[in-house]
Order: C-alpha cells, then sequence, then structure tokens
C-alpha cells in the first residue's frame, strides 16, 4: 500500500470518527436540556410576583375591570403542584344592605378593593417543551378592603345594624377553580393563568368574579429534603 493511499484510509477514519462524534451529540443535546428541564420543574420551589385583571360586578352597574397584582409559591411534584398565593384588585363598586329606612329598604355601600388569599391543588399532566398546562381547583379567602353605607345628603346618620350587616358581607370562603400554562427558562418560568370564583349572594361583590393574570416565577431549590 502506498504511503498516499494510507494517508487517505487515516482521512477517512478521522472523518468517520467526527462523524460518529456528531450524530451522538445532536442525539443526545435534547434528552440532556429535556432532563435539565425536567430538573428546573420537578420537586421544586417556585416564587413569584403576578399581574392582571379582574372581572366584577355588584347590585349597582355593569360587570367592571380593576388592575391586580400579588405573589404566589408554587410547590411541585412530577405532575402535580401545591399553590398558594395572596393578592389585591383595585375594585371599586357600589353594592347594598338590608335598611328599613333607607329607599327600597336598599342602603347602598361603598365597596373598595378586594384581597385575596388562595390554596389550590394543581396538575400538571403533560409538557410540550418548555410548556407546561396546568389546571386545578382550591379554595379561596376573599376580603373586602374598605366599605361604608352611602348617606344622602338629608340624612344624619345610619343605624349601628346596617354597619353589622356590612361586615358580615365583607368577606367569604369560596371554592376557586383555575388553569394555565407554565414556559419553562431554566429556572425561571413566565406563566398565564386564568381563575373563577362562583358568586355567592352573601357576599358585597356577590356576582361571579375572574381573574385572568400573568408574570414570572423562579425556581429556588429543591422541594424534598436532600435536593439541591
Amino acid at each position: 500500500m502506498s504511503a498516499k493511499s494510507a494517508g487517505r484510509g487515516i482521512v477517512r477514519m478521522r472523518m468517520t470518527r467526527l462523524f460518529v462524534a456528531g450524530v451522538f451529540t445532536a442525539a443526545l443535546f435534547p434528552l440532556t436540556a429535556s432532563a435539565q428541564r425536567t430538573r428546573d420543574f420537578e420537586d421544586s420551589w417556585f416564587w413569584g410576583v403576578k399581574a392582571g385583571a379582574a372581572s366584577y360586578s355588584a347590585v349597582y352597574g355593569d360587570a367592571d375591570a380593576a388592575a391586580t397584582f400579588g405573589a404566589e409559591w408554587l410547590i411541585t411534584r412530577t405532575h402535580g403542584a401545591l399553590y398558594v398565593s395572596a393578592d389585591q384588585a383595585n375594585i371599586k363598586a357600589t353594592s347594598f344592605v338590608f335598611d328599613p329606612t333607607a329607599e327600597f329598604s336598599a342602603r347602598p355601600v361603598h365597596v373598595d378593593k378586594l384581597r385575596r388569599v388562595g390554596f389550590a391543588a394543581l396538575a400538571f399532566p403533560k409538557k410540550f417543551g418548555r410548556f407546561r398546562p396546568y389546571a386545578g381547583l382550591g379554595l379561596t379567602i376573599n376580603l373586602i378592603g374598605d366599605a361604608y353605607p352611602m348617606v344622602a345628603a338629608d340624612e344624619d346618620d345610619v343605624d349601628d345594624a346596617v354597619y353589622d350587616r356590612i361586615d358580615e358581607r365583607k368577606s367569604q370562603a369560596a371554592f376557586l377553580a383555575m388553569g394555565g400554562v407554565q414556559a419553562g427558562f431554566g429556572r425561571a418560568a413566565l406563566f398565564g393563568q386564568v381563575s373563577f370564583v362562583p358568586a355567592n349572594k352573601s357576599f358585597l361583590l356577590d356576582d361571579n368574579l375572574a381573574f385572568f393574570e400573568g408574570g414570572i416565577r423562579y425556581n429556588f431549590g429543591g422541594a424534598r429534603e436532600g435536593i439541591k
């Protein structure tokens, strides 16, 4: 065999090795990226901030919307998570309570701000690349920030019983349904979600409440002892 032929053989062998290495790397990269995305989600503590809009209505006036903002905590497993959140909606509305001294026995009540604390169990059934849709059910505690009776110009004051009725309708515990999608970018994740609270006639905001929110979550570490 000539030196020229031997050289060509060596070159071909090197090219073959490079080709095999390239194919192996290309095949391994998606698996590595997928595994990394899994580690960046499963058994983790996510802390997040969010903002959006709340849709609401009270007895007096049509449906309206108000800006919302808040923070949340997400503890994940493989296909599930515990969700805890606190937020405020800058609601301004007019409701009413019973008052026999008022016109039509209905005392208008000014409602200002809605604060919520929510808990939910979420399911993340499947991921699509970096996207993870989710849905769940839970409980929310809704608190009116401020509510007071509206007094006409020819009225001096209202009975203490009216204030008692307002206080009784300033808070509620209700079921919460929610769904959304999260997109992972390393330890950070962007998300958009919708939550719904059914109507409750014993609450000053006595119609359905809907919340449309978006924000960012960040994975600060493992949710199980020993996970780093």
